[in-house]
């Protein structure tokens, strides 16, 4: 269900060794700043650091996978780079005041994200086809880009109820963004953890709304 070659932590090859390690260290460290924003009171100097500290590590890490893919092309690593990337991206956005520049930013970043779904279909369908992969694979891993671009399309039509709706936006894409940050290495690790491919899959498809609904009540709603 997930055509991906598991990876070996001791050896780099064929990858740049310091683009690999790179992309590891910055990768876990994002991971804890992420759980760290999470867990912190919202608002709060700890919250903003290990936020802002998260959103860095996923830009440096998007780097870092942009080389290494240009060596092995992945194409659902492919999606979760940019997917993430686009997650936070739209959820820093959201706090900032409605400006053009603002709104032409947060239709930039669904566009792009709307293209790598479609470059990922290119890639993945024809895999479908031959067999080589089951349907339910590419479905689930488009599962979470297709939320969001849902979400940006009810966002841009609700501009007048923005103040109230940019909160619960921020929060709910950068959980998403971690739940695909966490979700991504897993699947390259898998090897070693023996984790049921449909639990990898499904369960963040399941984690992140509850995480939204559960934050959204202890939020007091969409403010």
């Amino acid at each position: 269900m997930i055509p991906i070659e598991p990876i070996d932590l001791s050896n780099s090859a064929p990858f740049d060794p310091i683009s690999y390690y790179v992309h590891i260290a910055i990768g876990l460290i994002g991971l804890i700043a992420g759980l760290i924003a999470l867990a912190a009171k919202k608002g709060s100097k700890p919250h903003i650091i290990a936020g802002r500290t998260f959103v860095a590590c996923i830009v440096i890490v998007s780097v870092t996978s942009s080389v290494l893919l240009s060596v092995r092309m992945v194409a659902p690593l492919l999606m979760a780079t940019m997917t993430a990337v686009y997650a936070v991206g739209t959820a820093l956005l959201a706090l900032r005041p409605a400006t053009p520049m603002i709104k032409t930013l947060e239709y930039g970043l669904s566009l792009a994200e709307a293209i790598v779904v479609v470059m990922f279909l290119y890639m993945a369908l024809p895999q479908v086809a031959e067999g080589n992969i089951p349907p339910i694979g590419p479905v689930v891993i488009l599962a979470i880009p297709l939320i969001l671009l849902v979400g940006d399309v009810n966002f841009y039509r609700k501009l007048d109820q923005r103040p109230q709706l940019r909160v619960l936006r921020h929060m709910s894409r950068m959980i998403w963004a971690l739940i695909v940050a966490i979700r991504a290495p897993i699947v390259e690790v898998n090897a070693v953890l023996q984790i049921p491919a449909p639990l990898i899959l499904f369960a963040p498809l399941i984690i992140a709304p509850l995480m939204i609904f559960l934050f959204r009540r202890k939020l007091g709603g969409a403010r």
